[in-house]
């Protein structure tokens, strides 16, 4: 099933809970927040490659900032680039192991490769943190199912031909 056009697929906002920034890091959390701001508009224009740019201009102004790594991984994945996709998703996870949006994205990569039970538990992981999404709750039933028949179908034919 293809991923849905709804938001948990487009860039994440301010996210909240961004820390502030400590002492005279101000101007570049502020550089960060404009970079994101300006990659957010690019992505919505499908503009992925310019958008990840952008966020890679802000990462380099607060290379603490998670949403800018989870809103790369978004552009990336929409690039194909599910390798980069993955590792950035993966640092938006280290960075904030208590939001969803990180572990939604490893999961969209992981599907991307094909790596469909990772990208399940991923997907759980995410669901954990956001229970209240039906979007997530809607893509664990049907990869589920997806994994199951797979397991089914892998498993019943081992032993045929021997």
């Amino acid at each position: 099933m293809a991923a849905s056009s709804s938001d948990a697929g487009a860039p994440a906002g301010s996210g909240g809970g961004e820390p502030a920034a400590p002492g005279g890091a101000a101007p570049a959390a502020a550089a960060a927040e404009s970079f994101k701001e300006q990659g957010n508009a690019l992505y919505k224009e499908g503009h992925y490659l310019k958008a990840a740019a952008a966020y890679t201009q802000g990462l380099k102004a607060d290379p603490s900032h998670s949403v800018l790594y989870s809103n790369r991984s978004a552009a990336l994945l929409q690039l194909s680039k599910t390798g980069k996709a993955l590792a950035d998703a993966e640092e938006c996870i280290r960075l904030r192991p208590d939001w969803d949006k990180g572990y939604f994205r490893k999961a969209a990569a992981l599907e991307a490769l094909g790596r469909m039970e990772e990208a399940l538990q991923c997907y759980r992981s995410s669901l954990e943190r956001n229970k209240e999404s039906k979007q997530l709750a809607e893509k664990v039933r049907v990869l589920t199912k997806i994994v199951d028949k797979s397991k089914r179908s892998n498993g019943s034919g081992s032993a045929a031909g021997s």
